[in-house]
């Protein structure tokens, strides 16, 4: 019987190249899978490689920052803690129970104790060191460990820095406090030094202006190179030097054998319209000993206008006896009045230009002194005009 052509069989050669055929598409298509998801693994592994490495960098960099940052505080905490290791040390600080050097002080020890810390690593230092970025190609396996090698030490480092920042925001916040700190104390030697001053009307103005000087320096908080311990001994050093002449002066005021001085330095200050004056008496002034009537004015236009007045034994001798001794006074007192609101402009208008000594013998003579000792003798007469001009400085 034959069989209709559409279901000849099929012959057994022809079908086992048909499956054989089918199995070897079916490997090359799953290697050709595996290839391609081989690779593609790689690219992913490659890219959380440079994810990685990019993170290291990065800690690297904020922990170079925050190490620089922690160093440039501690300079200058250590530059603080030199300065007011100084002041606390002092006697007169140590003896000063006022709230503000108490503050001070326990500030201080905080600082001491912050500098004196060991200083926190400047490099990073971790238990997995970065690996070292290998060329050529590199199997995923161990790109991957190497990425999580930098993990590792991306996440070390940042803790490092993270301690790093802390201890500088605790540098700034102790800067801040002891600032605040010193300021205050400054202000409390400051009006210390004032009660002093206020405490003792009788010192020189030489005296006052010195400490006076000090009271800014402990006010200036422009710059803290001037608020050391040497400013802390000298406000107390001009503490006692208030009361020294404080004691000094009275002591001349109590002393009988010295009442001609005090009348004549009344008599002085009866002159000056309010410039202070202090007195300095001495066997020679100008080289002018005994037989000669001699005398000398330092002026200074600061502190509401002040001088230093010097005279010779002469003075003290004479007075009383003719009036020369009284026109060499008006002379020096004359000095003293240039620095008035009234007086400047006639002292350095065209009349005198500033000329200190015939401006001085033209006051004097305004004062009804027309005598030798006003100036005459040693300078000259001045004009008339020079007079009348001088006269008008009341």
């Amino acid at each position: 019987m034959t069989l209709p052509e559409h279901l000849d069989p099929v012959p057994p050669t022809r079908r086992r190249g048909r499956v054989l055929g089918t199995v070897v598409a079916s490997v090359a298509g799953g290697a050709l899978v595996a290839v391609l998801a081989f690779w593609g693994l790689t690219a992913l592994v490659g890219l959380r490689h440079d994810a990685a490495l990019f993170g290291a960098a990065f800690a690297t960099t904020e922990h170079d920052e925050a190490v620089a940052a922690h160093q440039a505080r501690m300079r200058s905490l250590d530059g603080v803690a030199a300065r007011l290791d100084e002041v606390v040390g002092l006697p007169q600080f140590t003896d000063d129970g006022s709230p503000e050097a108490t503050t001070l002080a326990g500030l201080v020890a905080t600082l001491d104790e912050t500098t004196a810390a060991p200083a926190p690593a400047s490099e990073p230092d971790s238990e997995a060191a970065a690996p070292a970025v290998e060329q050529g190609y590199r199997p995923p396996w161990e790109l991957l460990a190497d990425a999580e090698a930098l993990d590792r030490e991306a996440e070390s480092v940042l803790a490092d820095r993270s301690e790093l920042v802390t201890l500088t925001e605790e540098g700034a916040t102790l800067d801040d406090e002891l600032r605040a700190a010193e300021d205050a104390y400054w202000e409390s030697l400051a009006v210390r030094a004032e009660t002093g001053i206020a405490e003792h009307p009788l010192s020189t103005k030489a005296t006052q202006v010195a400490v006076t000087r000090l009271i800014e320096q402990a006010r200036d908080r422009s710059s803290a190179d001037g608020h050391d311990a040497s400013l802390v001994t000298q406000v107390y050093a001009g503490l006692q030097a208030l009361a020294d002449s404080q004691a000094t002066e009275q002591a001349e005021l109590d002393d009988p054998a010295l009442a001609t001085r005090r009348e004549i330095e009344a008599y002085a200050r009866s002159l000056s319209n309010g410039i202070t004056l202090d007195f300095v008496w001495a066997p020679e002034v100008n080289g002018r000993g005994e037989g000669w009537l001699s005398g000398t004015a330092q002026t200074w236009d600061s502190d509401g206008g002040w001088a230093i007045i010097t005279l010779n034994y002469g003075i003290e001798e004479e007075w009383g006896y003719d009036e020369n001794p009284r026109a060499l006074v008006a002379h020096e007192v004359g000095h003293t009045q240039v620095f008035r609101d009234a007086c400047w402009p006639l002292f350095s208008g065209p009349a005198f230009g500033q000329d200190d000594e015939m401006w001085a013998t033209a006051w004097s003579i305004s004062q009804g002194f027309d005598l030798p000792g006003s100036g005459i003798e040693a300078y000259g007469r001045p004009t008339d005009d020079q007079i009348a001009v001088a006269a008008q400085c009341r």
